[in-house]
C-alpha cells in the first residue's frame, strides 16, 4: 500500500459525481420543475425607467474668473469646497420627501393584490388615510349588476359603491368606475407606502452627470409612473439648491413678470370699461372735433337765423303791400333754386306773351286775361315756396341748437373724462413700459444663466413597458436548470464527505488518514512501512467479507518477491485461550519469512489477543459502499492502541493501481 496524500485528484470528484448522478437528475429536475413553476404562478414584475441630466452650477462664478479668491485662497479651491456634489442629487431623488409626494399623487397606499397586474388609479378614485394603522386588506365583490360591492376585511364589513367614499381604518377611499366583479386591496399607512416604494425605487448614475431612476411594479403603467412622477417632483423641488445668480434673476424676473402682466391686463380692462362708458377713445381728440364741431354748428346756426330774418322779413312785406310776391323771386337763395328758376321763367314769357297782346287788344281781352291769370297763379306759387322755405329754416334753427347745446354738455365733461382716461392711459403705458423691461431683462438673464450649469432636465420619459422584466422564460428557465444541476451536483459530494456511506478509496483515505485500494485479482497487494513486516493481520471491519481473497493476494505477493509466506486462517475462532494465539502467531514467524494471519471482526476475542504493536492491521471493508462510522471508530480504535494502520482494502471488483508508502 501507498503513501496517503490529501490532495484532491479531479479524477476522484468526477466519480464521485457519477456515483451522484441520481441526486444530480433529482436536483435538476427539482430546478426545472420550480422554473415552471414560477413561469406559471409567479407574480409579473415590470420594470420602468426615466433618466434625467444633473449638472450642478459653478458657485461664486465672480471669484472663478479671478486668479485667487480671499486670503490668497485659489478660487478653483473654494468652487470645489462649495460646489455640490452629485451624490446629494441622487440622496435627495431618493428621499422620503419626494417619495411621499409620488405616493400621494399616485394613491400607493392602496397596493392591489388581485388582480395583480391592475393599477391602483384603476380601481381606486380618492383615498384619505391618516395616522398609522396595521396592515389591511379588503377583498370587495359585486352584488347585482350596479357599482355596488360587499366589502369583507379585517374588522370591515359593509357595502361600497363606486363614487361614494367608504369608511375604513384611518380614514376612507372612494372606488373607481366600470371595475371588476371581485378584487383585493391593502392599505398601508403613509410611512409603510413610502418605505414600500423605496424598496422597490432604484437610483443609480449610469455615467457622467446622468441619473438614472427605475421602479419595479406589479403593473406596467405604474412602472412608468413612479419614475416620471420621481423626477418631476424632483425638478419641482429643486429651487435653491446649485444655482447661479444668473438663473436667480431669471426666476424672481420671471415671478415679477407674472404679477405685472396680471396687473397690465387689470388696467387695460378698466381703461376698456372706462371708454365703452364714456364713449371717448381719445379725449385730446374728441375734444378737438368737439371744438371743431361747435363752431361749426355755431356757423351754421348763424346763417340759418340770418336767412330765416331774411326770409320772414320779405314774407312780412308781402303780407303788408309794401312788396309784391314777385320781388322774392330776387331773394339769392330762391335764384339758386331750379324750382324758382322755372316759376320765374314762365313768368318772363307770360309778360313777353301779354305785352305783345296788349300791342293789338285791350286788357279785357280773353286772349289777355287768360295770360294775366297764369301770371297770377304762377306768382301765387312763390309765395307758398317762401313759407315753406322759412318754416324749414326754423327747424334747422331748433335743430342746430339742440345739436350746439349737446356738443357744448360734452366739452363741458371733456375735463373730466381727460382726467379719468388719462389716468388710466398712463397705468397701462407704465405698466407696459415695465413689462417690455423685464422681458428683456429675463431674456439676458437666461443666456447669461446657460453658461452657470445647474441645468437639470428630464432626458428619457419612462414608458410602460411591453414584456414583464420577471420571470422571463429563457433566463428563468436557465436559472433554474443551473441552480437545480449546481446544488445536485454539492449535494453529492456532501453525501460523498457527509454521508453515512463512503464508496471511494479517496475519501476513505481521507476520513481514516490511512492508504486505501481496491482488491483486484491481478495486481499485487503490498504493504509497506519502516521495515518489512514479518507480521500482518487481516481484520475485516465487518464480518462476512472478503478477508481470506486478501491475505491470499497478500501471501501470493510475498512469494512474488522471494518471502516464504503463510496464512493462518483464524476467522473461525480457536478452542483455546489467547496465550495459544500469541504462540502459534510467534511459531510461525520463526518458521515463515512473513505471517499472513486472517482474524475475524475487530471486537472478536481471537483479534483483540493478537493485536499487538509490532504486528501491523490490514482492515478490509465490504464490497461496494462502506459505513463511515465504522470505518472512521475502527482506525481511531487502532491509534488509541498504538497499533499500526498498514491501510484499508476495499473489498469491490473495481481495479485500482498500488499505492507505494
Amino acid at each position: 500500500m501507498s503513501t496517503y496524500s490529501d490532495t484532491i485528484d479531479v479524477r476522484d470528484v468526477l466519480r464521485t459525481l457519477s456515483r451522484g448522478w441520481r441526486e444530480i437528475v433529482a436536483f435538476t429536475a427539482l430546478g426545472t420543475i420550480s422554473a415552471l413553476a414560477v413561469l406559471l404562478y409567479a407574480p409579473r414584475k415590470f420594470d420602468g425607467a426615466a433618466s434625467a441630466v444633473v449638472q450642478s452650477a459653478e458657485p461664486a462664478s465672480a471669484l472663478s474668473r479671478l486668479g485667487s479668491g480671499r486670503n490668497g485662497v485659489p478660487s478653483g479651491l473654494l468652487a470645489g469646497i462649495t460646489q455640490p456634489s452629485l451624490e446629494t442629487e441622487l440622496q435627495i431623488l431618493g428621499s422620503r420627501a419626494v417619495a411621499g409626494v409620488v405616493v400621494d399623487s399616485l394613491l400607493l397606499q392602496a397596493r392591489v393584490r388581485s388582480p395583480a397586474d391592475v393599477p391602483t388609479l384603476a380601481l381606486v378614485r380618492a383615498l384619505s388615510l391618516s395616522g398609522s394603522f396595521q396592515r389591511q386588506r379588503l377583498r370587495f365583490e359585486r352584488i347585482g349588476r350596479g357599482g355596488e360591492y360587499q366589502a369583507i376585511g379585517d374588522g370591515i364589513a359593509g357595502r361600497a359603491t363606486s363614487g361614494a367614499p367608504f369608511a375604513v381604518a384611518g380614514g376612507s377611499l372612494t372606488l373607481a368606475q366600470d371595475l371588476p366583479p371581485r378584487f383585493e386591496l391593502e392599505l398601508l399607512d403613509r410611512e409603510d407606502a413610502i418605505t414600500q416604494m423605496g424598496k422597490q425605487l432604484a437610483i443609480g448614475r449610469p455615467g457622467g452627470d446622468v441619473v438614472r431612476v427605475s421602479y419595479r411594479a406589479n403593473d406596467s403603467l405604474t412602472a412608468a409612473r413612479v419614475p416620471n412622477l420621481v423626477l418631476a417632483t424632483y425638478l419641482a423641488r429643486r429651487k435653491t439648491a446649485d444655482r447661479g445668480i444668473n438663473q436667480y434673476r431669471a426666476e424672481f424676473l420671471t415671478a415679477k413678470i407674472d404679477s405685472v402682466a396680471r396687473q397690465l391686463a387689470l388696467a387695460e380692462e378698466r381703461l376698456r370699461r372706462e371708454r365703452e362708458a364714456t364713449g371717448v377713445l381719445d379725449p385730446q381728440l374728441a375734444g378737438k372735433i368737439g371744438l371743431e364741431r361747435a363752431s361749426e354748428l355755431r356757423s351754421q346756426l348763424t346763417n340759418v337765423e340770418v336767412e330765416s330774418g331774411a326770409i320772414n322779413q320779405l314774407l312780412s312785406q308781402v303780407t303788408g303791400g309794401g312788396m309784391s310776391v314777385r320781388q322774392l323771386a330776387a331773394y339769392p337763395t330762391f335764384i339758386k333754386s331750379s324750382a324758382v328758376s322755372d316759376l320765374v321763367s314762365q313768368l318772363s314769357t307770360l309778360e313777353t306773351e301779354r305785352l305783345k297782346l296788349l300791342g293789338t287788344r285791350t286788357e279785357q281781352e280773353p286772349a289777355v286775361q287768360a295770360i294775366a291769370k297764369s301770371i297770377a297763379s304762377v306768382e301765387g306759387q312763390l309765395k307758398p315756396l317762401a313759407q315753406a322755405y322759412a318754416a324749414t329754416l326754423d327747424r334747422q334753427r331748433t335743430d342746430l341748437r339742440r345739436a350746439l347745446d349737446t356738443v357744448q354738455a360734452v366739452l363741458g365733461g371733456m375735463p373730466k373724462v381727460a382726467i379719468a382716461s388719462g389716468r388710466l392711459e398712463r397705468d397701462v403705458l407704465g405698466l407696459s413700459t415695465i413689462y417690455a423691461a423685464l422681458q428683456t431683462q429675463l431674456v439676458e438673464a437666461k443666456l447669461a444663466a446657460i453658461s452657470e450649469g445647474g441645468d437639470v432636465r428630464q432626458l428619457d420619459v419612462a414608458q410602460p413597458p411591453k414584456l414583464p422584466a420577471f420571470p422571463r422564460p429563457v433566463s428563468t428557465m436557465s436559472v433554474g436548470i443551473a441552480s437545480g444541476l449546481v446544488a445536485g451536483m454539492v449535494a453529492a459530494l456532501a453525501l460523498a464527505l457527509m454521508g453515512s456511506w463512503v464508496r471511494d478509496t479517496a475519501d476513505v483515505e481521507r476520513l481514516g488518514g490511512v492508504p486505501a485500494v481496491r482488491l483486484s485479482d491481478r495486481e499485487p497487494l503490498l504493504v509497506g512501512g519502516r521495515a518489512s513486516p514479518g507480521t500482518v493481520l487481516v481484520i475485516p471491519i465487518d464480518g462476512g467479507e472478503r478477508a481470506g481473497a486478501v491475505a491470499e493476494r497478500l501471501a501470493a505477493t510475498a512469494s512474488s518477491r522471494g518471502m516464504r509466506p503463510t496464512v493462518l486462517d483464524l476467522s473461525g475462532g480457536l478452542q483455546t485461550n489467547a496465550l495459544d494465539v500469541n504462540a502459534t502467531i510467534t511459531r510461525l514467524e520463526s518458521e515463515y519469512g512473513m505471517v499472513v494471519v486472517q482474524l475475524p471482526s475487530l471486537t472478536d476475542e481471537v483479534t483483540v489477543a493478537a493485536l499487538h504493536e509490532s504486528r501491523p492491521v490490514l482492515l478490509v471493508t465490504p464490497p461496494g459502499r462502506v459505513n463511515r462510522a465504522r470505518l472512521v471508530g475502527a482506525v481511531q480504535m487502532l491509534k488509541r492502541l498504538e497499533i499500526s494502520c498498514a491501510g484499508v482494502v476495499l473489498s469491490g471488483e473495481e481495479r485500482r493501481a498500488v499505492l507505494t508508502s
